[in-house]
């Protein structure tokens, strides 16, 4: 077979075989959960500085009940400055995972891990409160976490 210049040159593209099959849907699905994981980033870093104001300013606002044996306290001065910081943090990294940012997903994954254990610490005081975001942050985790295949060419 040899080069024929008034005939057009075919091009054909391989199929799609079994191993490639569900790709596109698979890479939907990743995006999905990475748009879901920084957006929760974004409401809880915005959640987490509102918060912290309230403690800061606002402090008869809380009602705080001493447990007792408790060892975990904090004052609420240092729980509105820890809330402010972790907020900003946390809204910061969201966007940057918005931005496609590669680093973003494994910070927000930590950071996720420091707030899940956070509200663990706070399961004597708001039980239910803690346990929905012990659970939002694990599916952050799992969103951000979740293997991801690279765009294949054929």
């Amino acid at each position: 077979m040899g080069y024929d210049p008034g005939r057009a040159p075919e091009r054909e593209y391989p199929q799609p075989t079994a191993r490639y099959e569900g790709a596109h849907e698979h890479r939907a699905a990743v995006v999905g959960l990475t748009a879901l994981a920084g957006t929760l980033m974004l409401l809880v870093g915005l959640w987490n500085i509102a918060i912290g104001i309230v403690a800061l300013s606002r402090s008869h606002i809380y009602v705080t009940a001493p447990v007792a044996g408790y060892t975990f306290r904090w004052n609420l001065t240092g729980w509105g400055w820890a809330d402010i910081g972790f907020g900003i943090l946390v809204f910061a990294t969201g966007l940057s995972v918005f931005l496609g940012m590669a680093w973003a997903r494994y910070l927000g994954a930590v950071l996720a891990v420091i707030g899940a254990v956070g509200h663990f610490l706070l399961l004597p005081f708001t039980p239910i409160w803690s346990i929905l975001v012990i659970a939002l942050y694990a599916l952050v985790i799992w969103a951000l976490l979740y293997p991801r295949q690279e765009a294949r060419q054929f």
